[in-house]
C-alpha cells in the first residue's frame, strides 16, 4: 500500500471514527449514573479502541476496490511504459541508417521530421517514467547547478527565436531539489517571456544573491491580470499558444519547495520575474 492510499485510509478512518463519536455520548450519559461511576473511564477508553478498530476496517472494506484499481491502472501504466521503450528505439535506429543511406533531398527532410516527432514521443516517455519514479520514490531531489541548467534551457529556446537575444549573468549557485521539475518551471518562464515579447527586444537572465530574476520589454500585464495569472487555464488578453496552465505549474512547485516568486509587471513595458531560491540553495 502506497503512502498516498495509507494517507486516504487513514483519512477515511479518522472521519467515520468522528462520526460514531458522537454515538459516544449515549455511553457518557450512561457513565454519569452511579453505577457506572467507577469504570467510567475505563468504559470510554474501550469503546473508542473499538470503535477506531471498527472503523479502520470499515474504511478497508469500503476502500477496497479503489486500492485494487488504483494498484491495477499502475501496473498497466509501468507494462506500457516499458513497451512503448522497444518501438521507440527501433523506429529511431531505423531513421539514422535510412539517412545515412539517402541521398534525395525532399526524402531526408521528410526522415527528419519522423525523428523529431519520435523525440518528441521519447520525452513523453521519459516524462511517464520520471512520474512513475517520482510515484515509488519519496526522495527525487538532486544537486546541479543553476548556470549549467539554463544554458541547456536557453539552447532549445535559441532555435525557436533566432532574433531574440538572450543577456546572461548568472552566479554558480548549486541547488538541492526536484531537477526535472525545476527545469520546467523554468523553461515555463522563458517561453512565457519569449511569447510575449515585443519588437524582438532583448531578455535578461541574471542572479542577485540567491535570486534568479528574468526581466522582458514585452507587452507587459494590467494589475488586475497580475491577480490570475496563476489560475490554471488562465490565459491573458493578448493570448498565445497553449492551454494556460504553465504558470501553475510554476506556482505550485515554488509552492511546495517554498521559493518565494515575486511579479513586477508594467502594461507595455514589461514583465520582471523574481524568484528567491535560498530555500533550495546547497550550501557547500
Amino acid at each position: 500500500m502506497k503512502n498516498r492510499d495509507k494517507k486516504l485510509l487513514f483519512l477515511n478512518t479518522f472521519l467515520i471514527f468522528l462520526f460514531t463519536l458522537l454515538l459516544s455520548f449515549g455511553l457518557w450519559f450512561l457513565a454519569k449514573l452511579d453505577i457506572f461511576a467507577k469504570f467510567k473511564v475505563a468504559i470510554i477508553i474501550v469503546y473508542c479502541l473499538v470503535i477506531m478498530a471498527f472503523s479502520y476496517y470499515l474504511s478497508i472494506f469500503l476502500l477496497s476496490k479503489f486500492f485494487k484499481t488504483n494498484n491495477l491502472l499502475k501496473l498497466l501504466l509501468k507494462d506500457t511504459l516499458h513497451e512503448l521503450n522497444i518501438p521507440l528505439s527501433v523506429i529511431k535506429a531505423n531513421t539514422q541508417m535510412l539517412k545515412m543511406q539517402e541521398q534525395n533531398e525532399k526524402n531526408l527532410k521528410k526522415l527528419e521530421r519522423v525523428n523529431l516527432a519520435c523525440d518528441e514521443l521519447y520525452k513523453l516517455y521519459e516524462d511517464i517514467d520520471y512520474y512513475i519514479k517520482k510515484e515509488t520514490k519519496n526522495e527525487v531531489r538532486e544537486t546541479f547547478f543553476l548556470d549549467k541548467l539554463l544554458k541547456e534551457e536557453i539552447e532549445k529556446y535559441e532555435i525557436l527565436y533566432p532574433n531574440v537575444r538572450i543577456n546572461q549573468d548568472i552566479n554558480n549557485l548549486q541547488l538541492f531539489t526536484d531537477k526535472r521539475w525545476f527545469s520546467k518551471v523554468i523553461g515555463n518562464i522563458i517561453l512565457n517571456s519569449l511569447k510575449y515579447n515585443r519588437d524582438d527586444n532583448d531578455i535578461s537572465i541574471y542572479t542577485k544573491d540567491n535570486n534568479l530574476i528574468i526581466e522582458d520589454s514585452g507587452i507587459g500585464m494590467s494589475e488586475s491580470e497580475l491577480f490570475m495569472i496563476f489560475d490554471r487555464y488562465y490565459q491573458g488578453k493578448n493570448k498565445k499558444d497553449g492551454f494556460g496552465i504553465g504558470l501553475s505549474i510554476v506556482k505550485a512547485f515554488c509552492d511546495e519547495n517554498k521559493i518565494l516568486i515575486k511579479i513586477e509587471s508594467k502594461l507595455g513595458k514589461g514583465t520582471k520575474i523574481n524568484l528567491d531560491l535560498d530555500k533550495i540553495v546547497k550550501i557547500c
